[in-house]
């Protein structure tokens, strides 16, 4: 079976696991809205001759009049503290377990992550303290104060 073909059976097995979660294929993410701000559980695939490793990365996108604000993320296994974390799939059989251990992770580690970060004044917070907690959620340094006063604006415009 050809790694696309896996690529896409994993998708087809989560999607029921991710309930009220909408996949948008081109950017091969699933989205969910919540106010002014969308959640994001993007899967990256490291494809190998044979199988691939399917990845989970986590953001949430603040958004106001249509437009990004401001955007912050990051790989479910660094959240985690472990670094990456890959599920392997090399035939069918395995996509049912990867689904599972990308849907449990998920829940485990990327949800609380959302949750936190949907609160506007915690993404200012870390980015202004600086460290290793603003590079997970942004890992652009050069970028943070930018970011500051766009989450600042969307702040005071609520």
């Amino acid at each position: 079976m050809k790694v696309a073909e896996l690529h896409l059976m994993l998708i087809d097995a989560l999607r029921p696991r991710l309930d009220g979660w909408k996949f948008v294929a081109s950017l091969r993410h699933f989205e969910k809205r919540i106010d002014e701000k969308r959640w994001f559980l993007h899967l990256s695939f490291i494809n190998h001759q044979a199988d691939f490793d399917a990845v989970a990365n986590v953001a949430v996108e603040y958004v106001r009049n249509r437009k990004r604000v401001c955007i912050v993320g990051a790989s479910l296994g660094n959240i985690e503290g472990t670094g990456q974390k890959r599920f392997r799939v090399s035939n069918a059989t395995d996509i049912p377990a990867a689904a599972d251990g990308v849907v449990e992770q998920f829940r485990r580690v990327g949800i609380p992550f959302l949750e936190r970060f949907s609160q506007p004044q915690e993404v200012i917070s870390v980015l202004k303290a600086g460290g290793r907690d603003a590079l997970l959620i942004s890992p652009l340094k050069n970028k943070h104060e930018t970011q500051i006063q766009s989450m600042e604006r969307y702040v005071h415009a609520i």
